[in-house]
């Protein structure tokens, strides 16, 4: 028994030992983990003060492609909602006309150039003998006039070409360009002639937004003609140009505007007739800003991680406004101008984390 004691007594100060200098890895890797991380600045800058209205994309270019030749519909690759890329075949159009067609312009152009052949042939032996007097000058004009005629035979026969080739052509519809088919106007089957309506299309590269602006706010928008359009996804895109109209609809007291969208490639797709919001300038203030990417996001609540210090980060809550377009969001309270923030919010969860384990290991 006095032996388990003694054995007791002895092993306890290395157990008390050992607990006391646990800290000290915890403290040194809080500290090499602080000194990685990148770091932001709070910065003060002017922004625009903005109202948000809705906003409805429309396509700029929106067209009905018709027939141009007769025939009756063989197929209609393409249905309603479809993506069509241009120049692709959208409509096809029976072409035993035209194939008749060609082949009679063919055949009359190689007998214009028979007779042409003729009466250049003609022409040469009559200028022979004309000019050693044999011949009327009246016989040499006749000749002159025959071959002068069969010469225009023989370009008309090639323009009859021209046109039952082109007529050819018109029995394929392509798409004038890249875009949505939205409406069907015929079936397969029907038979259409030149201007008959076939499809109904939208292009998806010129859109542009419709936008309703009340009267109270039209003096600000024509001062700033500054505007961005809010994606689903928060991301933002400064419209290309406004036009707003001179006078008000009598009506509703508000101005129709337009917005162009820049033609660039987004990463969220826009289609026509959807709603989106519409973020125009009215004036502008002072505000605190921070990359979107240093917001750490808990449910509904928004803060950031402050360096109290060399060595020392702070979780602290902050009131967020909006997303501007170079991502950038605006810090309504609990942030001052030059305060640092860790920019990376995953790399600084786990410093913070480790900090407080040390802290309450001390």
């Amino acid at each position: 028994m006095n032996k388990l004691i003694i054995a007791a007594i002895i092993t306890l100060p290395l157990v008390l030992s050992g607990c006391g200098e646990a800290p000290a890895p915890r403290q040194k890797t809080a500290a090499a983990g602080i000194e990685n991380l990148q770091r932001v600045n709070a910065e003060q800058a002017q922004i625009n003060d903005e109202i948000e209205l809705d906003g409805i994309i429309e396509a700029i270019n929106r067209a009905v492609v018709s027939a141009q030749t007769s025939g009756r519909v063989l197929a209609l690759p393409y249905d309603v909602g479809d993506v069509v890329p241009e120049g692709e075949v959208i409509a096809r159009i029976t072409d035993n006309e035209q194939q008749a067609a060609l082949s009679n312009a063919k055949a009359q152009l190689a007998e214009a150039q028979a007779r042409f052949m003729e009466a250049d042939q003609q022409l040469n032996r009559i200028k022979d003998v004309f000019e050693r007097g044999v011949v009327s000058k009246a016989e040499f004009d006749q000749a002159k006039a025959a071959q002068k005629t069969a010469a225009a035979r023989v370009e008309s026969g090639k323009a009859a070409i021209n046109n039952a080739e082109q007529g050819l052509v018109y029995t394929q519809i392509r798409a004038p360009y890249s875009g949505i088919l939205v409406q069907r106007l015929v079936d397969v089957g029907a038979t259409v002639a030149p201007g008959t309506p076939l499809l109904e299309g939208v292009s998806l590269k010129d859109l542009r937004v419709e936008v309703d602006i009340p009267e109270h706010y039209i003096v600000a928008l024509r001062q700033h003609n500054k505007a961005r359009i809010i994606l689903n996804n928060g991301a933002s895109i400064t419209a290309k140009s406004l036009r707003i109209p001179p006078s008000a609809n009598a009506a509703t007291h508000s101005f129709r505007t337009l917005l162009e969208l820049p033609e660039a490639e987004h990463e969220q797709p826009l289609f026509p007739g959807t709603l989106v919001k519409v973020a125009f300038a009215i004036g502008n203030s002072e505000q605190i800003l921070l990359p979107n990417s240093a917001i750490a996001k808990r449910a509904e609540i928004s803060a950031v991680y402050v360096f109290n210090g060399a060595q020392q980060l702070e979780f602290r809550y902050v009131r967020t406004g909006k997303i501007l377009a170079d991502d950038k969001v605006v810090i309504l309270s609990g942030l001052q101008h030059g305060e640092q923030v860790a920019l990376d919010t995953v790399a600084a969860a786990s410093v913070y984390k480790t900090q407080r384990f040390a802290a309450q290991d001390k």
